[in-house]
């Protein structure tokens, strides 16, 4: 994955930087040694980089690795721990201030660059877990939700992180830092695994999606056209794959599961009954007051918090968005 908004090196970029030839870089190994590894998937023919992270490397600064963040984790478990909500303070005071921290880091440990520096101080409100808080034994590991505010002298801003945190050592360390973004970008393979496994194609068909020459035909399904090329391998923005997962695909070729053809018409006007649009009613309002709470709010603390899935709370989130920018 390539995360939004950043700049990427290639072989030739990263063998100059070391002052080698890109066949020495490649032949020898070398950015094996580096302590920036490739951003690119594992096991891709074309291999890249972050710059801004590779320059660090050669550098011999520390420089953290990129993780995109489960947007469909839900954490609703409330954690009491001192030791962990120290460290959670300590490193993302840190981390969006730009300030040094002692909090401990595992070796490795894959750490989005933040997004903003710029704020003179940081506040946690609320810290909670994915599942139960493990007990303080080695190698445990556990993912948390931490809410908080960045304050700088032009106001005060609300943030989200989504750490993992794992027991090593006899302590509780940071393990990973993860965010996502709608204009991240993935290769084919990448794009794949953010279709939800229930209505993932086979991998097979997916691949026919990607090289479909008719894209215009409503009787074949196909993926949009891809919204990047990055050192010759055709990427896709997130949204670009989950818009054509929600309201595209089944517009064309593919079927859903069950129901009528896709593409057929009413017989008659279909009938909603009162409750269910004081319902619906109800849960725009709630996304309303929640989004005004918090701006940030994600798809999973959506359909958490309106009783229904984090697939239907993304759609919900979308239509609010949608509408508050009309």
């Amino acid at each position: 994955m390539i995360p939004a908004n950043r700049t990427t090196a290639d072989t030739a970029r990263a063998a100059g930087l070391l002052g080698i030839s890109p066949g020495t870089f490649t032949n020898t190994r070398r950015w094996e040694k580096l302590r920036a590894q490739p951003i690119s998937r594992p096991g891709a023919k074309t291999r890249f980089w972050d710059d801004e992270q590779l320059i660090a490397a050669v550098d011999e600064r520390r420089t953290p690795l990129i993780t995109p963040a489960n947007p469909d984790e839900v954490f609703n478990l409330a954690v009491e721990d001192a030791s962990v909500l120290e460290l959670l303070r300590d490193f993302l005071a840190g981390y969006f201030t730009g300030t040094s921290s002692s909090a401990p880091v595992a070796d490795g440990a894959r750490i989005a660059p933040a997004a903003d520096t710029a704020f003179d101080r940081v506040e946690v409100f609320s810290v909670y877990a994915a599942d139960e808080m493990p007990e303080a034994a080695e190698d445990a590991v556990v993912d948390v939700n931490v809410k908080l505010a960045g304050h700088n002298e032009k106001g005060s801003w609300p943030l989200n992180a989504q750490l993992r945190l794992e027991f090593t050592g006899g302590r509780w360390v940071v393990a990973a830092l993860a965010r996502e973004d709608e204009d991240d970008l993935f290769d084919l393979e990448e794009a794949y695994l953010l279709i939800p496994e229930d209505r993932r194609p086979t991998i097979s068909t997916w691949r026919t999606y990607a090289t479909s020459t008719n894209r215009k035909s409503a009787r074949l399904t196909s993926i949009p056209e891809a919204d990047k090329v990055v050192h010759g391998v055709k990427h896709w923005k997130r949204s670009t794959i989950t818009n054509w997962d929600q309201n595209d695909r089944f517009l064309q070729g593919e079927a859903k599961a069950g129901g009528r053809p896709a593409g057929s018409a009413d017989r008659a006007p279909r009938r909603r009954t009162q409750p269910l649009l004081a319902q619906a009613d109800e849960r725009r309002a709630k996304l309303r007051e929640l989004l005004a709470e918090n701006p940030a709010l994600t798809p999973a603390e959506a359909g958490a918090a309106l009783g229904v899935s984090a697939e239907r709370g993304r759609q919900l989130l979308h239509e609010a968005k949608a509408g508050s920018d009309k």
